[in-house]
Formats: structure tokens, C-alpha cells, sequence
């Protein structure tokens, strides 16, 4: 006859006359859960004695190692076989085309970035600017605030919001005194060059690794706009002084529709 443990559903062929009484327990030698075996119904012999069945059932367990061998010995039949769960996550097919295209994207910004820094630094370019507005002044009055070409972005999973990108630097005085509450802009840009998401933060405010997995992005929306930066690092930031920013990206479009991002300097304050 067939038998299943209870638990895990493993089955066993038992012979029932090695069963000694109408109900043995049995234990399963896949999972170690204990069950009860019954000895299936059969007519009774003539020569029946109720005698022998009560002397059977008080005389002490006898048998209980030899059921147990029973048990134990029972040939396994099927068993389920073994389930391998992982999460489900939606845009793990491309994962590895996306990590391609921004690392191409940042390299490529590297690049520019540093060649407009060099030809800067060389004065073959913003000569003119820097003639007419020698007091390093843009012509909107606010003060000569740059992004040093030294960016890192990278993706990271947030616990609330899924998929994030962050964009880390630093901005740079170039003004001739002290600046404070310089506020940087980051673009995500479609592959057709238009903007398709941005956002604002306050320079100084620069979040673990680990925090920007755990908070949720009210959290990092907060902090990000932080106006004196963490300790007050975005007050009075002297002249050629730098203080770094951080940009979180979060409900992000279609990675595949994203070609490039850029960061700039929105407004600053000069001291006087």
C-alpha cells in the first residue's frame, strides 16, 4: 500500500503485514516529520479471538523499534521536486545593456568635460568673457560658479522607489571672494536631445551609499535641498574653494529612451 507524509507530500510503499497494529507511527526519512501509519481494513478470520486483540492492545510497545525500522526502511515512491525562488525584477533583461550605455555616456562627458577645462585653463576659450567681466560675475549678477569635470553617476536600487540615479561632483568658486547656497540643476536627455527629467539640489549635502538605498525620496528630496549643506559646507565658500553636490534621479523613463545628462550651476550667492 502507498502512504505520504503529511508534511512534504514524499510517498512510501509499505507492506501492511509488517504493520503489528491498526495505527503505527512512522517517521519520514526526507524531512523527519512523524505520521501515522493505518493498517487498512480487513475482513476478520473465523477463528477470531477478542482475547488476542486485548492482550494485543495492553501489552507494551513491543514492536516500536521494529516499526520504526518499518518506517524507515519504506521505499520512497515520488518526491516534489526541489523549487529555486529569486525575485522578480522587471528590468533585469537589460540591466546589462543599461549599465553599457552610461558608462559609454559618462566617459564620453569625461571626456568633453575635461577638453573644455583644458582649452579653459589654456585661455583659448571664454577670453572675451573674461575681459568684459573681470570680477568673475555672470551677466546676470550672480557669481562665477563651475562644475569641475570630475563626475561620477551611477544607478542604485532604493527600497521605496526602485531604480535611482545618482550624479556626484563638485562646483567650483572662480569668483574673487566668497560664495554661498550654490544650487546645481541636473538634466536626463531623450535620444531625441530633449530634457526628459530634472532636477535641483543644494551643493554640500552628500548621502551614504547605504542611506540612499534605505530612505525614501522624500527623505533624499529633503536633504538634497538642504540650502546651508551638511555643517554648513555651502556657506562662504571661498574663492577657488569647492564644495560637492549630489543628484538622486528617481522614476526613471525608459532607459532605453535616455541618451545623455548634464549638470549646471542655477544660482549662487557673492558675499560682501
Amino acid at each position: 500500500m502507498l502512504v505520504s507524509c503529511e508534511l512534504c507530500g514524499t510517498k512510501y510503499r509499505v507492506d501492511p503485514k509488517r504493520l503489528h497494529k491498526d495505527k503505527v507511527k512512522a517517521r519520514c526519512s526526507r524531512c523527519g516529520h512523524t505520521f501515522v501509519v493505518r493498517r487498512p481494513e480487513e475482513p476478520e478470520p473465523d477463528d477470531f479471538d477478542p482475547s488476542l486483540m486485548a492482550e494485543e492492545e495492553t501489552r507494551p510497545s513491543e514492536h516500536e523499534d521494529e516499526e520504526q525500522h518499518d518506517a524507515d526502511a519504506a521505499i520512497p515512491v515520488t518526491r516534489p521536486a526541489p523549487q529555486v525562488l529569486r525575485p522578480f525584477t522587471p528590468r533585469e533583461r537589460s540591466a546589462s545593456k543599461r549599465g553599457i550605455l552610461f558608462a559609454v555616456l559618462t566617459i564620453v562627458l569625461l571626456a568633453v568635460a575635461a577638453a573644455t577645462y583644458y582649452l579653459y585653463s589654456k585661455g583659448l576659450i571664454l577670453q572675451e568673457k573674461d575681459k568684459v567681466e573681470p570680477s568673475a560675475v555672470t551677466s546676470t549678477g550672480m557669481p562665477q560658479v563651475t562644475i569641475d569635470p570630475d563626475i561620477r553617476a551611477y544607478f542604485l536600487e532604493n527600497m521605496s522607489a526602485g531604480q535611482i540615479f545618482v550624479v556626484e561632483g563638485k562646483a567650483v568658486n572662480e569668483s574673487g571672494g566668497p560664495v554661498s547656497f550654490v544650487l546645481v540643476e541636473g538634466k536626463l536627455y531623450t535620444t531625441e536631445k530633449q530634457p526628459a527629467q530634472i532636477q535641483k539640489a543644494y551643493c554640500g549635502n552628500i548621502m551614504s551609499r547605504e542611506e540612499l538605498m534605505r530612505l525614501d525620496m522624500t527623505q533624499i528630496q529633503n536633504v538634497m535641498m538642504n540650502r546651508e549643506g551638511k555643517d554648513l559646507s555651502n556657506v562662504h565658500i571661498p574663492s577657488m574653494g569647492k564644495v560637492p553636490f549630489m543628484i538622486v534621479f528617481y522614476n526613471l523613463p525608459e532607459l532605453s529612451l535616455l541618451s545623455d545628462y548634464s549638470v549646471e550651476v542655477t544660482n549662487a550667492l557673492a558675499e560682501k
